[in-house]
């Protein structure tokens, strides 16, 4: 499966420390998170780290932006998408997805996960945070070669996920300048 992770835009310059620890997680755990407030740069480093690890998964990486994202449904959508259902036992566009039964959607995706290998990211959890951590306590039951890495505001809540914390990295990683306090 080919890898589906966004172009970084930035170099990581002094970020080294902080992309060994992400990498360091991503190998002993199944579910990664990084935390921080907005514009701190977690999807920047989660760009950036899921391209070093990239080479350890069969499958690949597969990238589902949750930035939109508002519900349950739009939720699961979204995620299946991004784990290749659409094309793969039926072509089934989003929007079809969206108004799919939960119990059936949930169950294609843990199918469709069980026998892969394979780093999932999940970029901007904090607005379905809930659902999230829903949906991940049942594919990482099922999915045994399945790592997650997600981008949160705030830890997901999940049984063994660890939490990396993202604090002001956003200038380092070529944001706009911060105003002095």
């Amino acid at each position: 499966m080919a890898s589906n992770i966004p172009e970084g835009t930035t170099s990581p310059a002094g970020l080294e420390r902080e992309l060994d620890r992400i990498g360091h997680a991503l190998v002993t755990g199944r579910l990664t998170t990084l935390t921080g407030t907005c514009g701190a740069g977690r999807t920047r480093l989660a760009i950036r780290a899921a391209g070093r690890v990239r080479s350890l998964y069969r499958d690949g990486v597969r990238w589902a932006d949750l930035a939109p994202v508002h519900d349950a449904d739009m939720l699961l959508a979204t995620v299946s998408e991004a784990v290749g259902l659409r094309g793969h036992t039926r072509r089934t566009p989003v929007e079809e997805l969206v108004r799919m039964p939960v119990e059936s959607l949930v169950e294609m995706v843990c199918e469709r996960l069980a026998g892969m290998h394979l780093l999932l990211v999940l970029d901007s959890c904090e607005h379905v945070g809930p659902a999230c951590a829903h949906l991940l306590g049942e594919i990482l039951t099922t999915s045994p070669g399945l790592t997650v890495l997600a981008t949160s505001e705030q830890p997901l809540g999940v049984r063994g996920e660890q939490c990396v914390g993202v604090l002001e990295a956003g200038a380092d990683l070529g944001s706009a300048p911060r105003p002095p306090r």
